[in-house]
C-alpha cells in the first residue's frame, strides 16, 4: 500500500483532489495534506511518502523550492506538479530535479488518477529492483574480490584446445596446475545458459548476478561439492562435476536438481536459463563433450527454462560430427580464419590417414564442411550461389576428385566467407544496424537473437565480447548519443526528442540521460546555448 501528500494553499483544490480521486483503486492506505512547504516538511518528518501532488505556485515556499529540500530528505518520492500557467521557467526547474510528471490546473480527475498510477508503477519497479540489488548484494564483494580469479587457466585452456591431454602428457600438465590426481575422475560438465534476462540490467549488474547464478549452482548440482563451476573467457559457465566411476554412475536425480536450479534462478534473479546436460567422460573427452553442448546450445533458439541431455539429443554419429561442426562455425563467426584453416588442414590429414582411402571419406567431409558453410550463409543472409561461384562452378559443389583439391576449395570456401562476413556482413554489424534502424521501438535481445537466427545466449556473449558492453548498455548509450546531438545541434523540443527515440515517460527519459551524461537534458542545452553566446561573442 502507498502514501500521498496533497500540498496546495487553497483548501477547496486539496479537498477537491482527495474526494475526486479513486485512492483505493490505487492501492493508496494513507493520504496526507499540507497547506505550505513547512507543513509538507512535518510529514515527511513522521512518515515516508510515495508520492507527493503539489501546487507550483504558493506564497510561503514553491513547490520547486519544496522539492529541492525534498530530494534532499526523501529522494524515492515521486513529484507531481499543479500548476494555474504553464510558466516554463518552472516547468525546467521541476524537470531538472527529476519532477515525475506536471498537470494544468483546473485538474481532470482521470487525468490525475492516470498520471498517479504511473508514479506508483515507477515506485513499484524501482522497489523490485532495489529489491534484487538487496538479494544479490552478498554476492558483489565475493564477486569484486575474486573476478581476476573466475576463470580457472587449466580448464580454460583445455576447453579452448591450449592445451590438449593425453595419457603422454597429463602427470606434467596436472603437476605444473598443482591439480595433481585429477586424471583418476571421471567428469561430468553440465553448460548454464543464460537465455534472458526479465529486467534491464547494466553490465555490471549481469556480471555480478552471473557470478551469484554460479555460486548457486555449485550449491545445488555439485553433490558434496566436488567439482567446478567456471565462467570461460568466452562467457560460457558450465559446471563440473567429478568423482570416481561409482559416485559418477549414481546421478539420476542431476536433471531433477537442474530443473529446481532454473526456477530458483527464475525466482531470485530475473533470468531464464537452460541447462545442458553432457556425459561422463575421461579428462581427455570433456573438451570436446563441451563444445557438442555448445552446439545444441546455438542451434536452440527457441525454448527456455529447459533441461536438456547430450544422451537424448543426438546418437553416438552425430556425435562424432558436433565438434568439428561447432567448432567451424564458432570459428567463422568470432573470425578466426587461420584457426579454422588450421582445422581444415587436420581433419583431411585424418582422412589421409585412412589405410584404404575413397570416394566416400573425401564426400563425407565435403558434406560436413559445406553443411557448415550453408548454415552459416544463410543465417547472415548470404547467398552461396553467388559467393562460393568458381571457375568451374559452384565450389565444393561437385564431389572432389582428389584430397588436395578438397583441401584447396575448404580453405578457398572459408576464406570467401570470412572475408564477406568480417568485411562487411558481420552478425554484430548487422545488430547495430537494426538498433540504429529501430530506436524508436522497443527492442529486447530475443528480438535481435531472433533477427539473426541466433540462441539469446550466444548472441548476448558474442556482442559483449566484440563490442565490451552488454547489449542493454549499448541500445541506451546508443539512444542517449543521438539525443545529446539532437539537444545540442537542434531547437527541437527536448520532449519531442524523447519521444522521437520511444520515451513517452518524460522523468523516465531524463533520469537515463543524467544516468549516461551526470546532467540533465535541459542543462545540457542550457551549457550548449551558453557555449554558442561566447562564441558569437568572440
Amino acid at each position: 500500500m502507498f502514501k500521498v501528500l496533497i500540498v496546495d494553499d487553497e483548501i477547496y483544490a486539496v479537498m477537491g483532489i482527495r474526494s475526486g480521486v479513486n485512492w483505493e483503486r490505487l492501492q493508496v492506505s494513507e493520504v496526507y495534506e499540507a497547506y505550505n512547504m513547512r507543513e509538507a516538511l512535518k510529514v515527511f518528518e513522521q512518515t515516508s511518502i510515495d508520492v507527493m501532488i503539489c501546487d507550483i505556485e504558493m506564497p510561503k515556499g514553491t513547490g520547486i523550492e519544496l522539492l529541492e529540500k525534498v530530494n534532499e530528505i526523501s529522494s524515492e518520492t515521486e513529484t507531481i506538479f499543479l500548476t494555474a500557467h504553464s510558466a516554463f521557467n518552472f516547468m525546467k526547474r521541476a524537470i531538472q530535479l527529476d519532477g515525475f510528471d506536471y498537470l494544468l490546473k483546473p485538474i481532470e480527475f482521470d487525468a490525475l488518477e492516470d498520471t498517479i498510477h504511473r508514479a506508483l508503477e515507477s515506485i513499484l519497479q524501482e522497489r523490485e529492483l532495489y529489491k534484487l540489488r538487496e538479494q544479490y548484494k552478498p554476492y558483489y564483494e565475493m564477486w569484486r574480490k575474486q573476478k581476476p580469479l573466475i576463470t580457472d587457466k587449466f580448464w580454460n585452456d583445455l576447453f579452448s584446445g591450449r592445451i590438449v591431454c593425453s595419457p603422454n602428457n597429463i602427470e606434467g600438465i596436472l603437476e605444473k596446475h598443482q591439480l595433481s590426481g585429477l586424471e583418476q575422475f571421471v567428469f561430468l560438465p553440465v553448460l548454464v545458459s543464460v537465455e534472458s534476462w526479465l529486467r534491464e540490467f547494466n553490465t555490471r549488474d549481469e556480471e555480478i548476478i552471473e557470478y551469484a547464478i554460479r555460486k548457486g549452482a555449485a550449491e545445488v548440482l555439485l553433490p558434496n561439492g566436488r567439482g567446478e563451476v567456471i565462467q570461460t573467457k568466452q562467457g560460457v559457465n558450465i559446471v563440473i562435476i567429478m568423482g570416481d566411476q561409482e559416485e559418477m554412475n549414481d546421478l539420476s536425480e542431476l536433471p531433477t536438481r537442474c530443473e529446481k536450479y532454473i526456477q530458483s534462478c527464475l525466482e531470485y534473479f530475473d533470468c531464464n536459463i537452460s541447462c545442458y546436460i553432457g556425459r561422463n567422460v575421461s579428462l581427455y573427452e570433456i573438451a570436446d563433450v563441451c563444445k557438442q553442448l555448445l552446439e545444441i546450445e546455438y542451434n536452440n533458439v527457441n525454448r527456455s527454462n529447459q533441461v536438456y541431455t547430450l544422451a537424448s539429443y543426438c546418437n553416438p554419429s552425430i556425435q562424432s560430427m558436433i565438434p568439428r561442426i561447432s567448432t567451424w562455425t564458432i570459428l567463422l563467426e568470432q573470425g578466426k580464419l587461420e584457426e579454422l584453416q588450421e582445422e581444415i588442414r587436420s581433419r583431411v590429414s585424418e582422412i589421409g590417414q585412412f589405410e584404404r582411402l575413397s570416394m566416400a571419406e573425401l564426400e563425407g567431409f565435403r558434406n560436413e564442411f559445406m553443411q557448415m558453410a550453408h548454415y552459416v550463409l544463410h543465417k547472415n543472409g548470404l547467398n552461396a550461389v553467388e559467393l562460393l561461384k568458381g571457375q568451374d562452378g559452384l565450389l565444393l559443389n561437385d564431389q572432389p576428385r582428389s584430397l588436395l583439391q578438397l583441401e584447396e576449395e575448404a580453405l578457398q570456401v572459408a576464406g570467401i566467407i570470412h572475408d564477406e562476413l568480417h568485411q562487411n556482413h558481420s552478425v554484430i554489424r548487422r545488430i547495430q544496424y537494426y538498433i540504429t534502424e529501430h530506436l524508436n521501438e522497443p527492442i529486447t535481445r530475443e528480438q535481435l537473437a531472433s533477427y539473426v537466427h541466433l540462441n539469446p545466449a550466444y548472441l548476448s556473449r558474442l556482442f559483449k565480447r566484440e563490442l565490451g558492453e552488454s547489449i542493454t548498455d549499448y541500445i541506451l548509450n546508443t539512444r542517449m548519443s543521438l539525443a545529446k546531438d539532437l539537444i545540442m545541434s537542434s531547437t527541437l523540443p527536448i520532449s519531442d526528442i524523447a519521444k522521437t527515440l520511444g520515451y513517452y515517460n518524460f522523468s523516465y527519459f531524463s533520469k537515463m540521460f543524467r544516468k549516461v551524461y551526470d546532467v540533465s537534458p535541459q542543462q545540457l542545452r542550457q551549457q550548449s546555448a551558453d557555449g554558442r553566446t561566447e562564441r558569437e561573442a568572440l
